[in-house]
C-alpha cells in the first residue's frame, strides 16, 4: 500500500503545473491531506452504521463526487 505522501507526490507530478509558487503548492498539499482525512472520517462513521445504511450512504457520497467531477468538464 502506498502512503498519503506517496499519493500526494503522484498527484503533484501528474496534475499540478511546475511553475506555481511554493505557497500555492503548499496550500494544495494541505487541501489534499484534508480531503484524505475527510475520507478517513467518513470510513469511521460508516463503520458504525448498519450495513444497508452504510451502503446507501456510500452511494450518496459516490453520486455527489461524480456530479461534482462531471461539473468540472462542462
Amino acid at each position: 500500500m502506498d502512503t498519503i505522501e506517496g499519493r500526494w507526490i503522484l498527484y503533484r507530478e501528474r496534475c499540478i503545473p511546475y511553475d506555481l509558487s511554493p505557497a500555492v503548492v503548499y496550500a494544495m498539499k494541505v487541501a489534499f491531506y484534508a480531503g484524505f482525512k475527510t475520507m478517513l472520517d467518513f470510513n469511521f462513521e460508516l463503520a458504525d452504521l448498519r450495513e444497508p445504511v452504510a451502503i446507501f450512504s456510500l452511494e450518496l457520497l459516490h453520486r455527489e463526487a461524480r456530479v461534482f467531477s462531471e461539473s468540472l468538464t462542462n
